[in-house]
């Protein structure tokens, strides 16, 4: 199996936020700042700095960007069947342990990538279905399954989940996304700390820490 590799790896030990019961496959990727529980579970799935995933996730073909934290026992990508033939059984067209003589291949994609935004929230036992798309700052409620797209600061929740409100209003989430902090390197997000400890967001604090340019 390519897990094998990870069991073995050095960067549990050079990786400090990398537990030593985390396993992911040769094509998945995170960074030094990047934090790893243990039984977490990477497939084909990259990991942005100083984004938190917690124990027993289990991620295939997802990408995460920075600053976001993923809840403990949250499940992204569990992989599709076709439901336009007779049956949705893969015995029918992929090589299996049961009986392979069924078995002739189909025009079908059974995982579709994953995109998780910056600054994501995503509450404990989740699940996030093929293909999803989940904005930067969105939140996403405890125990919530995410079966379409979560715009920018969106709060959601329910099962399938819904929008339930935005962290702020339009012009300020716009404002948000122009700025884009999570690219920030590290000085320039120790320059301007006393933006990350504001108790409210509003445009004369955006204008305070990043005034527009005058064109």
């Amino acid at each position: 199996m390519s897990y094998i590799k990870s069991i073995f790896s050095i960067k549990k030990v050079t990786h400090k936020a990398v537990s030593f019961f985390a396993y992911w496959d040769t094509a998945s990727s995170f960074t030094k700042f990047s934090e790893i529980r243990w039984f977490a579970k990477l497939h084909h799935s990259h990991i942005g700095k100083y984004t938190r995933v917690n124990a027993f996730c289990q991620f295939a073909w997802v990408t995460i960007g920075n600053f976001s934290a993923i809840g403990k026992n949250t499940v992204m990508g569990l992989g599709r069947h076709p439901l336009n033939y007779a049956s949705t059984q893969s015995i029918f067209y992929k090589n299996n342990n049961m009986k392979n003589d069924w078995v002739r291949e189909i025009d079908f994609e059974e995982a579709l990538p994953i995109s998780v935004g910056n600054d994501v929230w995503v509450g404990r036992n989740c699940t996030v279905m093929d293909g999803v798309t989940i904005g930067d700052g969105a939140v996403i409620a405890t125990g919530a399954i995410v079966t379409k797209d979560v715009p920018p600061y969106a709060i959601a929740g329910g099962v399938p989940a819904k929008v339930i409100k935005y962290r702020f209003s339009k012009d300020i989430i716009d404002r948000l996304l122009e700025i884009k902090w999570w690219d920030f390197s590290d000085d320039e997000i120790q320059k301007n700390i006393d933006f990350f400890r504001e108790p409210e967001i509003d445009l004369n604090i955006l204008e305070k820490y990043f005034p527009k340019e005058i064109k």
